[in-house]
């Protein structure tokens, strides 16, 4: 899959999910600090506006639910790659 653009909540879901400062260890163990609970406390959103957020990052190829623990949302490659991009031309650009 090529870039994808996101919306500001997305890009605060996705920070919200990493665990780690650079993206190879992300990418090594991949734990993700991120699910509703935190979408819905990072953003100030309720259950059914962050089920439409889940829905679009899972449609972009960002992330998954947990089938196991609904409580996880976990980042996929892209998913991982893509919020990393993004980092680093933030930093980059300051």
């Amino acid at each position: 899959m090529s870039k994808v653009t996101l919306t500001p909540a997305e890009i605060i879901a996705l920070k919200t999910c990493i665990n780690y400062d650079n993206r190879e260890c992300q990418l090594s163990d991949n734990f993700s600090n991120g699910g509703p609970d935190e979408f819905k406390a990072a953003l100030g959103w309720n259950g059914q506006q962050v089920g439409g957020l889940i829905a679009s990052l899972t449609t972009k190829e960002l992330g998954v639910m947990d089938e196991e623990d609904a409580e996880i949302f976990w980042l996929t490659e892209f998913g991982v790659h893509t919020i990393f991009d993004l980092i680093e031309s933030e930093k980059a650009a300051a």
